[in-house]
């Protein structure tokens, strides 16, 4: 399994890569401290993993509000693929409090093909064992 921009210390081989990807982290988001953008890493490389196994609980963890619309429709994308590796690049993140506001550019490759590249931006907030996404956008 390839590495996107964004997973887990020691989990996958870009792991290096996903730390020079988010070193301009300090830079992008003055308002973020070192706690959030360690929590951010951890969240967005759970959320990469639970779309590249897919794992619906893993996904319902990151994303505890998942709806039943939601829900069906991750169902659908997971069943509709063989393989699924996702790219994340943070490229903004803005905290006031306990909520932060993520912008990524997002790079799915399906069955082996890239099939879209697009803006994502998440809204997150703090759950009882750190952040969650509260809401997925564009």
């Amino acid at each position: 399994m390839r590495c996107g921009g964004v997973c887990g210390a020691g989990a996958r081989p870009g792991w290096l890569l996903a730390a020079v990807l988010l070193a301009p982290l300090a830079a992008q988001a003055a308002t973020a401290t070192k706690a959030q953008e360690d929590a951010l890493r951890r969240l967005l490389a759970s959320y990469e993993r639970a779309i590249e196994t897919k794992d619906l609980p893993l996904f319902r963890s990151v994303k505890p509000n998942l709806s039943a619309e939601e829900e069906k429709r991750l169902r659908k994308a997971f069943d509709s693929t063989r393989t699924h590796e996702v790219t994340i690049t943070v490229e903004a993140l803005d905290c006031q409090e306990s909520r932060c506001m993520v912008r990524l550019a997002r790079r799915d490759t399906l069955d082996g093909s890239i099939v879209s590249s697009f803006p994502q931006t998440l809204r997150l907030g703090q759950g009882p064992e750190g952040l969650v996404i509260e809401e997925i956008g564009r």
